[in-house]
């Protein structure tokens, strides 16, 4: 295959793009490692935009407003956290902010953290609820009831994500042709 061809092959290949917030830069790294797997295992040809960011560093306002622009348009947005036992409310504020701006309307949130902390305060209950809060789909690493590898559902769920064009505001109204844009009019 030349390089011509590959880069066409690329460029038909729908592409998710993912955010993932970790603590811990080898669990991030086997967790893209992971979405990647699960899309060669898929039976659909898709591949993954994956853009990490270190949950520390989203608590200075400029690079917390560098990941909101970057995650925008993410349809998966990762939370990581091997060493954080409960969930900070900065980063809270930064996903009610990033559901605020998103542009992908079925977005999802999808939870790999210890269960150490258990209870209502747990950062997966937390999760789970500003997911459910915030209209996002809700996928963790617990054991599925059905047997099914949650970033295999992750694969399954992408043909139904649709996009959302802000200026619209989820409206049905038409966009209008722009106006006085050539000699001819």
């Amino acid at each position: 295959m030349n390089a011509i061809s590959a880069r066409e092959e690329q460029l038909l290949k729908p592409t998710l793009k993912a955010a993932i917030i970790y603590d811990d830069f080898e669990f991030a790294a086997r967790t893209a490692l992971q979405l990647e797997q699960a899309a060669v295992r898929s039976d659909e040809a898709m591949r993954w935009d994956i853009r990490p960011w270190r949950l520390d560093l989203l608590k200075s306002s400029s690079l917390a407003e560098a990941a909101l622009a970057e995650a925008a348009d993410a349809d998966l947005i990762v939370i990581a956290l091997s060493r954080t036992p409960l969930v900070p409310d900065a980063l809270l504020g930064w996903l009610d902010r990033w559901a605020d701006g998103r542009r992908v309307r079925e977005a999802a949130l999808l939870v790999l953290c210890p269960e150490a902390a258990a209870g209502p305060k747990s950062s997966w209950e937390r999760l789970k609820a500003f997911a459910a809060w915030r209209g996002l789909s809700f996928l963790d690493d617990r054991r599925r009831a059905d047997g099914q590898d949650t970033l295999d559902l992750v694969h399954r769920w992408w043909p139904d994500r649709g996009q959302v064009n802000p200026a619209l505001s989820w409206t049905a109204d038409p966009p209008q042709s722009p106006r006085h844009w050539g000699i001819n009019e």
